[in-house]
């Protein structure tokens, strides 16, 4: 082969032969092709060809951004935009509907479009973007009232939120709803909304407005179908705060909370699961209920300041985990783990420990903080006989205090299976040491990660 010949490539396909090659498809086909892209990829692809802006018009997913406007003709541009897609597929039904307004946006439009996807399209799914100009946005609460089709809905943005009262059902058939960073009306705004879905199974909320106040002081959930709760509050603003749990089939719960100063339950829970973070500094009788309201569940993470609202009770009355399988625990930086063979005691059928921060707050931090682990005179029964795996997470490292810890835990896991421990910096003399540690279990292998 001559060294000076050109080597040839092949030429990348311009947009009138991918067009061409399109051509010979249909449109159905085209449409499924369509589907399976990201839902903004696929909105680019309008500009390709006629045909192609004409089908995205019926693609099941429909995605609409709309740009920051500076003129009154770039704002219409995008309104009609929307008007020509919902005209094109006049009735073919949406699986999701999808927008996110910016500043300027006319919300009597956007009332329109609503009123069409409900009546017409019987969607499915609805998320919702508005920016935060602090307006009310109008929602068509009759026409919801009547939808049959919509299982899940999601509003963004620091707009207000009305939910009129007097209204028993405004969702008939929504089991899904996120709330991101709303600015509700009052407090009964929020729990007309959640109450308004007969058959709501899951519900996502989150706080975290910068500047002002969403308005909500009692944040109170009542449901009669809920089954997963997820809050989080994660802007502290100072104020007397609460929270109230009204749902009985509730399962799942996780709370990432540095805002409220109580928690109300006001019915006995059915959990499963619970990951709670939330501000030591509980009032009243909310510790004590905490801990009781959790006292079933299978799964349980605690951390950090959580786990001062259960120090409040340990010298009071700690309930019995006993279904308590897994348990993700944080690292109380007051009290060390002098709370840790009362948990083990009160958890008889613990299976899985994972400890999230090591066992101290970081390295060499034994000058400055101790472990407060006393060794228990009797070993907690969990330990001796369902314990299978240990993890250590989050560590650089490891310190005598620590080793000693770990060559308990091997010593007496006699069902243990594998003890974990993340820490990248071990030197491979306090690596050997623990691993040649006695194990109470001949099976357990000991991993470094």
């Amino acid at each position: 082969m001559n060294s000076h010949s050109p080597i040839k490539r092949p030429k990348p396909p311009n947009l009138n032969e991918t067009d061409h090659h399109l051509t010979k498809l249909h449109d159905s086909l085209i449409i499924q092709i369509l589907s399976f892209l990201p839902e903004p990829d696929a909105t680019r692809t309008r500009i390709l060809s006629k045909r192609l802006h004409h089908l995205y018009s019926f693609l099941p997913n429909l995605h609409f951004v709309m740009p920051f406007c500076w003129t009154l003709q770039q704002n219409n541009t995008f309104h009609d935009s929307v008007d020509q897609t919902l005209s094109v597929r006049d009735r073919t039904p949406i699986n999701k509907f999808y927008l996110y307004c910016s500043k300027n946006c006319n919300y009597d439009r956007v009332h329109t479009w609503l009123c069409n996807i409900i009546v017409k399209c019987k969607v499915q799914e609805i998320e919702l973007r508005f920016p935060n100009d602090r307006f009310n946005v109008k929602f068509c609460w009759d026409l919801f009232r009547s939808c049959g089709s919509l299982v899940s809905l999601t509003l963004r943005g620091e707009f207000v939120l009305n939910v009129p009262d007097g209204c028993d059902v405004l969702f008939p058939c929504l089991k899904r709803m996120n709330l991101v960073s709303i600015v509700y009306a009052g407090d009964d705004c929020f729990k007309n909304l959640v109450s308004g879905c007969p058959v709501l199974e899951e519900l996502f909320v989150e706080r975290q407005l910068i500047g002002e106040f969403d308005n909500m002081v009692r944040c109170v959930v009542v449901s009669s179908s809920l089954k997963r709760l997820v809050l989080s509050f994660a802007l502290y603003v100072s104020g007397d705060f609460r929270v109230v749990i009204d749902a009985r089939k509730l399962e799942y719960v996780s709370v990432m909370d540095v805002m409220s100063t109580g928690y109300e339950m006001t019915v006995p829970l059915s959990l499963v699961e619970a990951h709670w973070k939330v501000r030591s500094d509980l009032v009243d009788d909310s510790a004590a209920q905490l801990v009781t309201s959790l006292s079933n569940v299978k799964v349980l993470t605690l951390v950090d300041s959580t786990l001062m609202a259960f120090s409040d009770v340990q010298d009071l009355d700690m309930p019995v985990f006993r279904n308590l399988v897994d348990f993700f625990i944080g690292l109380d930086v007051f009290r060390g783990w002098s709370m840790l063979p009362t948990f083990l005691n009160k958890m008889p059928n613990l299976e899985h420990i994972t400890f999230l921060d090591g066992f101290l707050p970081f390295p060499h931090a034994q000058h400055n903080f101790t472990m407060r682990w006393n060794q228990p005179v009797e070993v907690p029964a969990c330990l001796r006989c369902k314990m299978k795996k240990i993890i250590i997470k989050n560590r650089e490292t490891i310190t005598p205090a620590e080793v000693k810890f770990i060559r308990y835990l091997l010593k007496h896991g006699n069902r243990l299976e594998i003890l974990t421990i993340n820490a990248h910096k071990i030197d491979s003399k306090r690596r050997g040491q623990v691993l040649k540690f006695h194990r109470g279990s001949k099976s357990c292998r000991i991993e470094f990660v």
